[in-house]
């Protein structure tokens, strides 16, 4: 049987290795998910890369596709695209995206190998903006080397030999997490260095969209 895999190419920030908060499960249940009309279309973000949003469509077989509740987020840097599968849900009375890279084939032989990670940004939208916080994994790393949290999870060494995290958990025992530090600062806090191009940055992704149709 041949799988359908799925990759996010390294180079794009958002899957960066010590960036983000991984889970090998959505964040989110189906009675969280709510859809917006309004943040359909096409975004700048910071730095001038393109995002393009669509309704999710279902494919039949025959007859017309149904749309979902829920996204394809097309990301342009460079003229390579990555493409996400996200869902919009609200939690404790604050949206959050949950992303998920889809779409992107590899060789046979490499997607055995690979699994594909969820990954959750914080969202507000005001006065025609999209805001996109991102957990920030040196925070949880914090947490985890004070053993301040005990959530299931993997340790595993990214490219360079350091330690990164794979949330193991269950979407019960994200949610819990969620709501009890949702709301903490420093979960969200970009430290990085706003001279450096984004794909460079070691720090929690903070990205704000501009509509440009």
């Amino acid at each position: 049987m041949k799988p359908k895999t799925t990759l996010l190419i390294a180079a794009i920030a958002v899957l960066v290795s010590g960036c983000l908060v991984k889970s090998l499960h959505p964040f989110y249940k189906e009675n969280d998910v709510v859809f917006d009309p309004a943040i359909v279309g096409t975004w700048l973000d910071n730095d001038s890369s393109k995002w393009v949003i669509e309704q999710s469509e279902m494919k039949k077989f025959l007859g017309e596709s149904k749309p979902q509740n829920s996204y394809k987020i097309s990301y342009y840097e460079k003229n390579e695209a990555s493409v996400f599968e996200t869902h919009l849900f609200k939690l404790n009375n604050q949206l959050y995206v949950d992303f998920i890279p889809s779409g992107v084939s590899v060789p046979e032989l490499t997607g055995y190998h690979l699994v594909p990670t969820h990954s959750i940004a914080k969202v507000s939208i005001t006065n025609g903006e999209i805001n996109l916080k991102w957990f920030n994994e040196t925070w949880l790393a914090s947490l985890f080397e004070k053993n301040k949290i005990r959530i299931s999870h993997e340790t595993l060494p990214d490219e360079n030999g350091d330690d990164t995290y794979v949330l193991t958990a269950s979407t019960e025992e994200l949610q819990k997490f969620i709501i009890k530090y949702g709301n903490d600062p420093a979960a969200f806090k970009d430290n990085s260095d706003k001279e450096k191009p984004l794909d460079q940055r070691e720090d929690i992704m903070c990205v704000t969209l501009k509509r440009i149709n």
